[in-house]
């Protein structure tokens, strides 16, 4: 009934302002984006967050073999599989993120251009380097 509601309400609001109303079948929710940024954001503050546990779980490994002088040979399977964790979650929010690209519109200008003016001048080109005997 809560959604027959809405709906209604939605309909007569359409009508006022005549703007079209999501289908019967689809909730009435804030945008698929906007739920979807926030979470893309969560996952680049999580990977953040994570980023410096790895750093500080890094740095007592290390005092911790100084401290009972072993050598280091290499990081702990937890410490490489944290930094796999945050590398894939820090990649996957940012492309999350980013935003629609808009093409680079240079054709027309591009046409307008000839071979001469594409010339470095002669500042660049020069063949006298060696001195004459």
């Amino acid at each position: 009934s809560t959604r027959l509601r809405s709906r209604s309400v939605c309909v007569s609001r359409a009508r006022q302002e005549r703007q079209l109303c999501p289908p019967p079948g689809s909730a009435l929710l804030p945008s698929h984006m906007g739920v979807g940024r926030r979470f893309y954001k969560l996952a680049v503050a999580a990977s953040v967050l994570l980023l410096a546990h790895v750093t500080v779980c890094a740095i007592q490994h290390r005092e911790y073999l100084k401290a009972m002088q072993q050598p280091f040979t290499y990081p702990p399977v937890e410490i490489v599989l944290q930094c796999a964790l945050v590398l894939v979650l820090g990649a996957w929010g940012v492309l999350g993120l980013q935003a629609n690209f808009v093409p680079i519109r240079t054709t027309t200008h591009l046409a307008k251009q000839t071979v001469d003016s594409l010339d470095g001048g002669p500042e660049w080109v020069h063949f006298n380097t060696r001195p004459l005997r």
